[in-house]
């Protein structure tokens, strides 16, 4: 029996993955802190595939239900052999107006959350030989403006996965970060911003992409147990071709970051505009490539 405990599965991208590998065998924990459907989640799994899948509540900030969630997993079930950090929350605003409260409220989530579960949660990988997925985003390899609590945390997702690929490689343990761009989600749910129009622009975003939960599960389904590092599930062509030329010709990436910014800033300010053949060919840039 092989056993995977997934923070944030009562829905989004979690729930997609609690089916995918329930429907592969495996005994699934739901971990969330929405108990009803979590509950629900849990028996439609256990009585569609009949494994060991239960749900717990878990505020991922707290560092007293990670160690009861980890001591009930280990009686109940002995071990561990995968853990995705999976749960996060979606932020937007300018550095100087988008609150400190919010911006430490996002980094607690979706990185120090991150951090938590797996202070407490190698210990078991090690003993496995387990997996370990986290999931990050494609803000995490490329960085917007006007997201700073979200390209940090995501970021810092990256890094800390980068840092563990190494880490734990001794002990057998394999390391996964996911990185997908905008996908069918509820991300934008609960999202906090300084603009009261960016949770329905990313709600809008998101589910315009034709890109499905349940897709990218069965990309790092495969991709994970393969043991590749970077997960691109749920990515454009043009998101994969901008990391590249992030990587290999990082003068023009940032040129073309704050040129998409400049054409931001005069959509939001049309009197500033200036109106001319270079304004109209980095329109056509960002339609064609930024999306």
């Amino acid at each position: 029996m092989k056993r995977i405990l997934i923070t944030g599965a009562a829905s989004g991208l979690g729930l997609a993955l609690a089916k995918k590998y329930a429907s592969e065998g495996w005994s699934v924990c739901i971990a969330d802190i929405q108990d009803e459907e979590g509950i629900k989640i849990a028996t439609h799994l256990n009585e569609e595939y009949a494994n060991d899948c239960f749900f717990q509540h878990l505020d991922i900030t707290s560092d007293t239900q990670w160690q009861e969630l980890v001591a009930l997993i280990s009686e109940r079930w002995q071990g561990l052999d995968a853990l995705v950090n999976n749960a996060g929350v979606g932020a937007s605003g300018d550095i100087d107006t988008f609150s400190i409260k919010d911006f430490q409220w996002t980094v607690d989530i979706n990185l120090m959350g991150a951090v938590k579960g797996c202070h407490i949660c190698v210990p078991l990988l090690k003993e496995s030989k387990g997996l370990l997925i986290n999931v990050a985003s494609m803000a995490g390899l490329l960085h917007m403006g006007s997201m700073s609590a979200y390209n940090v945390s995501k970021a810092g997702m990256v890094a800390f996965s980068e840092g563990l690929l190494s880490e734990l490689d001794p002990y057998g343990v394999k390391v996964s970060v996911v990185c997908p761009t905008f996908f069918q989600s509820n991300l934008a749910k609960g999202m906090r911003g300084d603009n009261p129009d960016a949770a329905k622009i990313a709600a809008r975003l998101h589910a315009g992409t034709g890109i499905t939960a349940e897709s990218v599960a069965a990309t790092v389904y495969d991709d994970s147990r393969k043991g590749k590092h970077y997960i691109l599930a749920g990515t454009r062509f043009s998101d994969r071709t901008i990391w590249r030329l992030k990587r290999f010709l990082p003068a023009a990436y940032l040129s073309m970051m704050k040129s998409n910014a400049r054409i931001q800033f005069a959509e939001k300010n049309p009197s500033s505009a200036k109106r001319g053949v270079f304004e109209r060919v980095l329109r056509f840039i960002r339609a064609r490539v930024l999306g």
